[in-house]
């Protein structure tokens, strides 16, 4: 894996439907410093699911977040995720992948039934199999709505910032871990299959990876704001209220038998986050059946969900697999709230591959 010597920092830029993170850090041949981090809360109504849908606001309370945390760092990456990105994994001939690249471009209407003319369509080779006892490529095939990507480009560029690179979480996710050796100062995942959760507000976004090579990407449309919902629907809580009362949980896995109100709050949270479960087991029962052999050996949680207590155990006890929720990873330099930040900390990592 050949990674570029950053000289210079970058500010890289991590955009959701609740809270926006932003980092400026500098990476060296053997790590990753984290100079500056700061959050603001996104502003109700500007961006949803990967779309920016009032962007003088966003750029307004963005530009004023740099100003406040004196980013001078003018060159960012920028990590978005959104249902609207499509994934496949497609089986090729064994070719080169700029032979595949030629295919793609002629025939990739028949993969994929959509006017491929209003994506961004990237592609890598990820491993090979046997179809019918001839040898293949198997080849994920990733298309980012264009909208998407121009409209990303031109809030870089309206926050006075050069674009460099826009990527999308899950191939993020993948070169961190691809780069890193031991997560949370005791867990080694070199050689493993990883199934990293982001535990997001609006969504949950599942990536699989093996032996540092994403081979899975999913986004599944729940997440903490269901939460949210569906405590304010049983409670007369003011949402000022919810964080207070969520960081009142004790274990999420655990119930207690009674009918108290802490009970029916733990349970709501508990039921939730296993509808949120039974969605991930959907996107890993595909990995694990696409080729003979395949399983996940760990599983690492991170994101907004994955601060309430106990959420490790119920992934654990649900799926059979140790399952962390994400701390600390060697490989990065941080003063703060690694999980927090760690899709703007991913994008910083660039490789020859898309």
């Amino acid at each position: 894996m050949k990674l570029p010597f950053l000289s210079k920092s970058i500010v890289s830029i991590d955009i959701g439907s609740y809270e926006t993170k932003v980092i400026e850090a500098k990476k060296n041949n053997n790590n990753i410093q984290v100079i500056k981090t700061f959050s603001i809360l996104t502003p109700e109504g500007s961006y949803n699911n990967g779309y920016i849908k009032n962007e003088s606001l966003l750029i307004e309370k963005i530009k004023q977040g740099l100003k406040d945390n004196n980013i001078s760092s003018k060159e960012a990456y920028l990590t978005i995720k959104s249902t609207a990105i499509i994934t496949r994994e497609i089986l090729f001939p064994v070719l080169s992948s700029k032979e595949i690249e030629g295919m793609l471009k002629y025939q990739l209407e028949e993969y994929l039934p959509m006017d491929i003319s209003r994506y961004t369509v990237q592609h890598r080779i990820i491993g090979k199999t046997f179809d019918a006892g001839t040898e293949k490529v198997i080849v994920l095939v990733v298309a980012i709505p264009k909208d998407i990507v121009e409209k990303h480009y031109f809030l870089l560029n309206n926050l006075n910032l050069k674009p460099l690179v826009m990527d999308y979480q899950s191939n993020s996710i993948s070169k961190i871990l691809k780069y890193s050796s031991i997560v949370n100062d005791s867990d080694p995942i070199p050689n493993k299959t990883i199934a990293a959760i982001d535990l997001g507000h609006s969504g949950t976004n599942v990536s699989i990876i093996e032996e540092g090579v994403l081979q899975t990407s999913r986004v599944i449309e729940i997440g903490g704001e269901d939460l949210d919902n569906n405590i304010l629907n049983l409670f007369q809580f003011r949402k000022e209220e919810l964080l207070e009362k969520k960081e009142e949980i004790m274990d999420i896995s655990v119930l207690d038998g009674s009918y108290s109100d802490y009970n029916r709050l733990v349970n709501v949270t508990k039921t939730t986050i296993e509808s949120i479960i039974d969605k991930i087991e959907k996107v890993i029962k595909f990995y694990t059946s696409k080729e003979l052999g395949n399983e996940v050996n760990i599983i690492i949680l991170y994101g907004g969900l994955s601060n309430m207590k106990g959420i490790d155990k119920l992934f654990s006890n649900y799926f059979r697999i140790n399952t962390i929720v994400l701390e600390s990873i060697d490989k990065v330099n941080i003063q703060t709230n690694l999980n927090k930040y760690i899709n703007s900390i991913s994008s910083i990592l660039r490789d020859e591959e898309v």
